[in-house]
């Protein structure tokens, strides 16, 4: 099959949600199709990352989105019904750029990635078929935020979420199928015959089961800290949380593991037994030494890699519900779960406490990643969502049939 991918951003390095699943996805489906893959490129790429991007694909074609466009995107924001994600990024040049190659290449099928570059459809000829990976409901990780928001932000938060929401819907009548990370996101968008629920996988052979000697008391927290779920996660845990902990565990350390550190997530560093690393080559190296990884997300959607990550490495996971989104792991089995400070506290410090039950979690933890969440089948289970959007766009444009 001849696909053409256009990701929402360079998938390498794979450093955020989107770029993650893009990279795992595009590492398989490059060993049995042919793949063009295009992508927005707001910064000049060092030499590095363009050979790692030009890897995943027969032919990598980055679109240069200069940054005025962003500014006059948001200067049409009052005037247009479309959400804001969707005006900065489905730049001009990045549709006149997937018109040309769809103009010069007989693509069998087109895979655009989030809803902010739904426009995509628009430039496509009606007779090809188009697959579209919201990954997660935009429209709910916008109405969480706004409920963690204050005046203003609020405001524009809620308007957002609004606009998200009935975009999300009519984009399930322009594209052949889509698909979403987890039920909870499938929910919001809507139940849809055509929107499939394929979770994130988890590179098993990068994170690889750790069974050896642990740092006592050490607690992490891993992702890019620029990102508002996890910097709230962060402070709420830190603040909140952490403090709890220590009352219990005088030597407890927390580290906030991840680039790109607000300056409210760099003022935590000041607290007692808390670091801010920022950027660190290798979250995997703390991963193996931790006690504990925590997930204490209030906001956000989707499956947070985090989680399958740290369950990979075999660090013992303490969790918010909302972390969990799509992973159907079992508390007590395979993690343990709390939605209240002094429920997280009291977790926490069970497996800071007791030298079995980190190791009995981790190993249940590691088997379930290895069965549930391999980017091999989730990629599988793309590949048969493309052949059903194949299949209606044949009936759908052959004379007589049914469509």
């Amino acid at each position: 099959m001849h696909v053409l991918f256009v990701a929402s951003r360079p998938p390498y390095p794979p450093l955020q949600g989107d770029r993650v699943r893009a990279y795992h996805f595009l590492r398989h489906l490059v060993r049995r199709h042919r793949v063009t893959l295009v992508a927005p490129v707001t910064a000049r790429l060092t030499p590095e990352v363009q050979a790692a991007n030009a890897a995943l694909a027969e032919r990598w074609v980055p679109v240069r989105i200069p940054r005025r466009w962003w500014v006059q995107a948001a200067l049409r924001y009052p005037f247009s019904a479309r959400p804001l994600q969707t005006l900065l990024f489905a730049a001009p040049s990045l549709l006149r750029a997937v018109q040309a190659l769809v103009a010069q290449h007989a693509f069998d099928l087109v895979h655009v990635q989030l809803a902010r570059l739904g426009p995509v459809a628009e430039v496509l000829p009606p007779q090809l078929p188009r697959v579209l990976d919201f990954i997660d409901a935009l429209s709910l990780n916008m109405a969480r935020r706004a409920a963690r928001e204050p005046w203003p932000q609020r405001g524009f938060f809620l308007l957002e979420a609004r606009r998200m929401a009935r975009y999300e819907r009519a984009l399930v009548q322009v594209y052949t199928q889509q698909v979403v990370t987890s039920t909870v996101d499938r929910a919001a968008i809507g139940d849809f015959p055509t929107l499939h629920v394929i979770p994130n996988g988890v590179d098993v052979d990068a994170f690889p089961f750790y069974a050896g000697p642990r740092e006592p008391g050490l607690i992490v927290f891993t992702g890019r800290m620029g990102y508002f779920p996890n910097e709230e996660a962060a402070v709420f845990f830190a603040t909140q949380v952490f403090p709890q902990v220590r009352r219990a565990v005088p030597h407890a350390r927390f580290v906030i593991v991840g680039a790109d550190p607000t300056p409210r997530v760099q003022r935590l560093a000041r607290l007692p037994g808390v670091e801010v690393t920022g950027f660190v080559p290798r979250v995997q190296d703390y991963l193996q030494r931790a006690q504990v990884a925590v997930a204490p997300m209030r906001s956000g959607t989707g499956i947070q890699n985090k989680v399958l990550e740290a369950m990979a490495a075999g660090a013992a996971v303490v969790a918010t519900p909302q972390a969990l989104g799509g992973i159907a792991a079992r508390s007590g089995e395979h993690l343990l779960v709390a939605e209240d400070a002094a429920g997280l506290a009291a977790q926490v410090v069970r497996v800071l406490q007791d030298p079995t039950l980190g190791p009995r979690l981790a190993r249940a933890a590691r088997a379930w990643v290895e069965t549930h969440h391999s980017w091999a089948r989730a990629t599988a289970q793309l590949e048969a969502v493309y052949q059903a959007a194949r299949q209606v766009h044949a009936r759908a444009h052959t004379p007589g049939a049914e469509p």
